[in-house]
């Protein structure tokens, strides 16, 4: 028996030099001491500061405790550290999982202080850890709904934070702050009923058995903030609770409380007046009872209190949930608030007024939730420096009915699937003059309605150098959302818009829109719009009407955008249009006012679309221009742009017609967009490929234009290509008559053509950018005998006109001679330049020949061109330019001449002009004219010259000033009066004395 109880002595001695060697080497490796070497190390090899620290206890079953920890950042930040932790701890038992059991009894940090400095972008606490490695975007997973344990388990956690501190002080310059807070507390704590998941919805709430977190409870918090304007330095509360005792089934309890009186803000130096405000509210929560109980919500700032309700949720968690929430005080006073601003030096800041937001009331299930309540605002004012906003009048009543629950997904019909109706009734807002009326009224059953109407509202508040009072109603409605109806009147008064540095007249504008809007697919998903009519009328501060649009269409939104517009029609009054214009407008429609006459008409079609594959463009306009006679113009036009951005433009059609299709004009073909190393495009980017053809065809006498008439054919073939332009100028046996004035009678201006035939080609060179001098001008160039010469290509039988200087008598300007027309030349414009050789005419029964008639295009700026004609004139009767009754009076009327002219810009051509007129036979009468235009005329003058005969005038025209030669034949009587060299010369007469003085001798012959 000894042996036995011997034996069994060893074996527990064993067994307890285990447990004992176990309990010995655990607290051999789980103390203060080795903890204390293994938290250096870790800092050490995971911090690029310093850092230092105390470990009290080092336990792995049951947590660890800190004190003393401080962190300090690099040396660069100076040697004050960035964290200081009194005590810091966690308190856990990790045996208990043995029995289902995960407890972290606390979690402590007392003493917390942070002091966070920032230079630029940098902080001193980012220098104490070393820059993290980034990681890869983790992909997207479907949201959990719940998670699962697989065994029974039960939590405990507690978590304190006492004495916290943070100071941050930011160096930048004139923006560098500094901000401080103390006192934060901070008590958590939660035990859980055991659970095998954790649902990730409010059934988590099931779970919990105690819940405590407590931030504040008692003391205050105390906010620190200051730089370079102002600062603050006051304690304020906040408090929140939310809470659930151990075992207590009346469930939660939250309570919150924010805020402060009397805060002392400091702005330059300035302490504001005091000010303060809070927010609060109780809130009961019980998951048994599935109830929600709100008490004392409030919110107040300064005295007023702006928000004061209460309410009660049952069953939120059923489908038979009820609601009663209500807000029953609310009283908004801003004269207080803009005291306070302009006490801490806002006084660019103003404000007045009341305004209110109760009650509000919600009602009602979860299936059929009522909220309605009521804004009201009287007297509010705002002023921001010079801006003011006025609201002398706002109110508001709305009734809104919901079904929180609803799972139907937003569609084109019903975008709110959760809103089962909706009311605003009683709107009526005053904004700075502007009146704001109206109601809105929808239900799923019924569908929209809108109405609004605006007025006074003053567009120059909003756009800069425009004006005008608008007033607008707006009714849309529909069945529902998927098709609204709309329907939009619109006008204004004394309306004005800038351009240039003018601005228009007052306009008085009256208009409307009627259309429906498609939304066929999605929720406010617009595709479509059907205009059924547009119109816009724009009248004078007189009434009388300017102008006048009206159309309907289609605009479609999809993919595709297009633009339909059908029977689109503007019509403007210049007379009535002109006045009411800025002055760079007015300026651009005087001339054009003057030749198309009071009126402008266009109507018609046009079609515009625009995808990924590129733009077309149709339509077709109407031209109507009664001061022109011009009633039916059309102009057609069928199109395409492939590609985006376009590379190539495809006209298949452009056309024009007019006055019953006599005048057409018709082209097509393509514009290609210029590659690289390409010539430089003559139309911006693109290079021309096109071919057409301008025509008059009118086989009897008919009126084109106002006072212009037509018989014949003539017209225009042309190809342009690239920067190519050429063609021919084609007429076959063609009349034109020109008229104005009353015709017949003595106002009558007349001038007619007859038989104009012409095969002119033509080639002109848009790539040149600079007109070269290639013409010199020789006055000693004279017209010889043609000789042989080719078959003209530009005739005119004859041209009859007003006499050119007796008003009320007929001119031939031309007339034929045997079988010869009146005019004949031959034609050619190529290289830029327009040549005219062999010109004959016949005219006052004599002849004038042209020859080396040159104009130098070259580029097209009028200032740069050049011409030179050479002309001679033989045997023409200057008695048929005098009246009848004078003719007989003249001996002898027949001249010859020869006659040169050059010069260079067109655009100012009369100081510009060099001429050289050489009269080698003329008639005594005229002859004694000459000299009485060159040499002033006296007795002894008169009966020198006139002992004279004159052998040849020579005439020379040079920059404004005329030179003169009168050379005289010799008789017996110039041998007793000699004159130097047997002539008579005139040196820089100003070319306004000699018009005026030659025109006062040519009365001398129509007296």
């Amino acid at each position: 028996m000894a042996s036995d109880f011997l034996q069994y002595l060893k074996k527990k001695k064993l067994r307890f030099g285990i447990i004992a060697g176990i309990f010995l080497f655990y607290h051999l490796l789980f103390n203060s001491f080795t903890g204390q070497i293994l938290i250096d190390k870790i800092l050490t090899s995971s911090l690029t500061g310093k850092a230092e620290v105390n470990v009290r206890s080092f336990s792995l079953f049951y947590g660890f405790r800190f004190s003393d920890l401080k962190l300090y950042p690099t040396t660069d930040w100076g040697q004050k550290p960035v964290v200081q932790i009194k005590e810091l701890g966690i308190s856990y038992n990790l045996p208990l999982l043995i029995l289902g059991r995960l407890k972290i009894s606390k979690i402590f940090i007392h003493g917390l202080e942070l002091d966070l400095q920032q230079r630029g972008v940098n902080w001193n606490i980012s220098s104490v850890f070393p820059p993290g490695e980034e990681k890869p975007p983790e992909e997207l997973k479907e949201p959990l709904k719940e998670i699962r344990t697989y065994i029974p388990v039960s939590a405990y956690l507690g978590f304190e934070l006492k004495d916290i501190r943070l100071k941050v002080r930011s160096e930048n310059g004139a923006k560098s702050y500094s901000a401080g807070l103390e006192g934060l507390e901070l008590e958590f704590l939660l035990d859980t009923n055991r659970f095998t998941k954790i649902p990730l919805d409010l059934a988590a709430l099931d779970l919990i058995d105690e819940l405590k977190i407590r931030l504040n409870p008692e003391n205050q918090v105390k906010i620190s903030f200051q730089d370079s304007s102002g600062g603050l330095d006051h304690p304020f509360r906040s408090t929140l609770i939310w809470e659930k005792l151990e075992g207590s089934k009346e469930g939660f309890h939250s309570r919150l409380d924010l805020g402060s009186e009397k805060i002392p803000i400091r702005v330059s130096n300035r302490v504001g007046a005091p000010f303060g405000f809070s927010f609060k509210y109780d809130l009961d929560v019980s998951p048994e009872k599935k109830e929600l109980l709100l008490r004392n919500l409030e919110w107040k700032v300064g005295e007023d209190t702006w928000l004061e309700g209460s309410g009660k949720i049952s069953d939120f968690a059923g489908d038979s949930g009820q609601v009663n929430l209500a807000i029953q005080k609310s009283k908004i006073r801003l004269t207080p608030l803009s005291d306070f601003l302009h006490s801490i030096g806002f006084n660019s800041i103003s404000m007045s007024g009341e305004a209110s937001l109760a009650p509000i009331l919600a009602e009602g299930g979860w299936e059929n939730l009522r909220i309605l309540g009521e804004i009201r605002g009287n007297a509010l004012d705002f002023r921001v420096g010079k801006k003011r906003h006025s609201i002398p009048v706002l109110n508001l009543d709305w009734d809104l009915r919901v079904n929180p629950q609803s799972e139907n997904d937003p569609g084109p019909r019903v975008p709110f699937p959760w809103m089962k109706a909706f009311i605003c009734k009683n709107l009526k807002v005053i904004y700075n003059d502007i009146q704001l009326e109206g109601g809105l009224q929808y239900s799923q059953a019924e569908g929209p309605n809108l109405n609004l109407k605006l007025d006074n509202f003053g567009l120059g508040d909003y756009l800069n150098g425009y004006s005008g009072k608008f007033s607008a109603e707006l009714n849309a409605f529909g069945k529902d959302f998927s098709e609204l109806g709309a329907d939009l009147k619109l006008k204004a008064k004394a309306f004005r818009f800038p351009m240039a540095r003018g601005n228009s007249g007052n306009i008085y504008l009256d208009g409307g829109l009627k259309a429906i809007f498609h939304f066929p697919k999605k929720a406010w998903g617009l595709e479509e719009i059907l205009v059924s009519n547009l119109n816009l009328e724009a009248r004078s501060s007189e009434g009388n009407l300017a102008a006048k649009l009206n159309t309907a269409g289609k605009i479609g939104l999809g993919e595709t955008f297009v633009l339909d517009l059908k029977k689109a029609g503007l019509d403007l009054e210049l007379e009535h249009l002109v006045p009411l214009l800025p002055l760079s407008l007015r300026e651009t429609l005087i001339p054009v006012r003057n030749q198309v006459g009071k009126k402008i008409g266009l109507n018609g079609d046009f079609f515009y679309s625009i995808g990924n594959s590129g733009q077309n463009i149709q339509g077709s306009l109407g031209v109507d221009l009664p001061g022109m006679e011009m009633r039916d113009g059309k102009l057609s036009v069928d199109m395409k742009m492939l590609g985006s951005p376009s590379s190539k433009i495809q006209i298949d059609r452009l056309e024009l017609t007019a006055f019953s299709k006599k005048l057409s004009l018709t082209t097509n073909g393509e514009l290609l967009k210029a590659k690289k190393g390409d010539p430089p495009p003559s139309m911006g980017e693109f290079s021309p490929n096109l071919k057409g053809e301008l025509k008059l065809l009118s086989p009897t006498e008919s009126g084109l234009i106002k006072g212009l008439f037509f018989k014949g054919e003539a017209g225009m073939k042309f190809s342009w290509l690239g920067n190519s332009i050429q063609g021919n100028l084609i007429s076959r046996n063609s009349n034109i008559l020109l008229q104005s004035g009353i015709c017949p009678g003595y106002d009558c201006k007349l001038y007619k053509i007859d038989g104009w035939n012409a095969d002119v080609p033509f080639h002109h060179d848009l790539s040149v950018k600079e007109t070269k001098n290639l013409i010199e001008g020789n006055k000693r160039k004279f017209v010889m005998n043609y000789g042989r010469t080719p078959a003209p290509n530009f005739t005119i039988r004859q041209i009859i006109g007003n006499h050119p200087s007796l008003k009320g008598t007929p001119f031939e300007y031309s007339r034929p001679k045997a079988d010869s027309p009146g005019l004949s030349a031959n034609l050619e414009y190529s290289e830029n330049y327009l040549r005219m050789d062999y010109l004959k005419v016949y005219t006052l029964d004599g002849e004038i020949w042209g020859k080396d008639m040159i104009v130098n295009v070259g580029s097209g700026d009028p200032e740069k061109m050049e011409y030179s004609v050479s002309l001679r004139v033989k045997d023409i009767d200057l008695k048929q330019l005098l009246p009848a009754k004078t003719q007989p009076k003249i001996d002898d009327g027949k001249v010859k001449a020869d006659l040169n002219l050059w010069g260079r810009n067109l655009g100012d051509p009369i100081p510009n002009l060099n001429l050289f007129f050489s009269i080698y036979q003329i008639g005594d009468d005229f002859g004694k004219s000459a000299i009485n235009i060159f040499a002033p005329s006296n007795i002894l003058t008169d009966f020198i010259y006139g002992s004279y005969a004159v052998d040849k005038i020579e005439l020379e025209l040079s920059k404004g000033l005329v030179y003169a030669v009168i050379l005289f034949k010799r008789s017996v009587l110039s041998s007793i009066l000699k004159l130097e060299d047997n002539q008579v010369s005139q040196q820089r007469m100003p070319l306004a004395n000699f018009l005026k003085r030659a025109q006062n001798e040519i009365e001398t012959f129509n007296q």
